[in-house]
């Protein structure tokens, strides 16, 4: 779905520990730099491939991934492109990289998430187990809290740890669109805070404030990563939902 000129949501097709859902990676471009936010779940690069193409941007174009963060359906798909074009540059913030790198076990991998994977077919336990195997990839930039990339029009990096000790936003400042990774929800065409029930108590409160730092950006457009596109009066939804949880 394009959002405005250089900027595309890609609805993505995942089935992931026996759910079926849609998640919303996001294409950003210009003339030299091609950049995809998140990638997806291992085996996705058929479909990230079709949408670039629907939006007009050659995959062999692509020469960034920006990683909000280390959750297995946002990195998972980042190695099968990097097997196809080995000088992609990924992108993330510095307390995420371990996690992504393999240095350190991702935050979510549980006994929870476990459990879960157990209670699977044998087929589908094997077929997570490999993925989880041979996820890693190597980070080749970190990033910091407002640091602004110079790339399609600007893009700000804001920090909003509480998912993650990592998970970044991004504000694309050419078409005011908030890149919100899990940080933000879509709940009954409503716009709402984090999923609170993955998190421990001290994560989900710094998730929850966290998301003060939107208030100071002018935003027509957020694209949550489950739930997609929510442009119904964003700055002012925002303020409503971190003043309710004053």
């Amino acid at each position: 779905m394009k959002i405005a000129d250089g900027i595309e949501m890609i609805e993505l097709p995942v089935k992931a520990i026996g759910n079926e859902s849609i998640i919303y990676p996001t294409l950003i471009w210009d003339e030299g730099t091609v950049i995809l936010v998140d990638a997806g779940m291992s085996g996705s690069l058929p479909e990230i491939k079709n949408a670039m193409e629907n939006a007009g941007v050659p995959f062999e174009r692509l020469n960034k991934i920006i990683v909000t963060h280390q959750d297995i359906d946002h990195i998972g798909g980042i190695k099968n492109i990097l097997n196809e074009l080995s000088e992609v540059n990924v992108l993330a913030h510095k307390e995420d990289k371990p996690y992504i790198q393999g240095e350190k076990k991702l935050v979510r991998l549980n006994s929870n998430f476990m459990e879960r994977i157990n209670d699977l077919p044998e087929e589908e336990q094997k077929k997570v187990l490999d993925m989880l195997e041979n996820i890693s990839v190597p980070v080749d930039m970190t990033l910091e809290d407002g640091e602004e990339l110079t790339d399609c029009g600007g893009i700000v990096v804001i920090h909003t740890p509480g998912h993650t000790p990592g998970h970044i936003c991004l504000y694309h400042k050419a078409s005011k669109t908030i890149i919100m990774g899990d940080a933000m929800n879509i709940m009954d065409k409503q716009l709402t805070g984090p999923n609170t029930l993955l998190l421990t108590e001290e994560d989900a409160k710094k998730a929850v404030n966290s998301l003060k730092k939107f208030e100071k950006y002018d935003v027509e457009n957020v694209i949550t990563y489950h739930g997609g596109l929510f442009n119904n009066k964003p700055n002012q939804r925002i303020k409503e939902f971190n003043d309710n949880e004053a």
